[in-house]
C-alpha cells in the first residue's frame, strides 16, 4: 500500500518535466483537465494514469522513494 510523502521542490521539478513530455505527446485537443473554482488545476483521471505509467517518471518517481530510504 502506498504511503502519503512530502516532496521537495526538486522532485516536483521533475515530475513536472517528465509530464511536460508526455503532455507533448498527446493531441493538443485532449482534454487533460481542468481549474476548479479556487483556480486550481485538476488533472483528468486517464491524463494522471498516463503520467504514472510514463517511464521518465516512474524512474523519478523510484528515485525519490530510494533517496527517502536511504535518509
Amino acid at each position: 500500500m502506498a504511503r502519503e510523502r512530502r516532496l521537495e521542490a526538486r522532485d516536483v521539478e521533475a515530475i513536472f518535466r517528465e509530464f511536460a513530455k508526455v503532455m507533448s505527446e498527446l493531441p493538443p485537443d485532449t482534454e487533460a483537465g481542468w481549474l476548479d473554482s479556487e483556480g486550481d488545476l485538476r488533472l483528468a483521471p486517464d491524463i494522471g494514469r498516463k503520467l504514472r505509467t510514463a517511464r521518465g517518471v516512474s524512474d523519478v518517481l523510484r528515485q525519490i522513494r530510494e533517496a527517502a530510504r536511504d535518509c
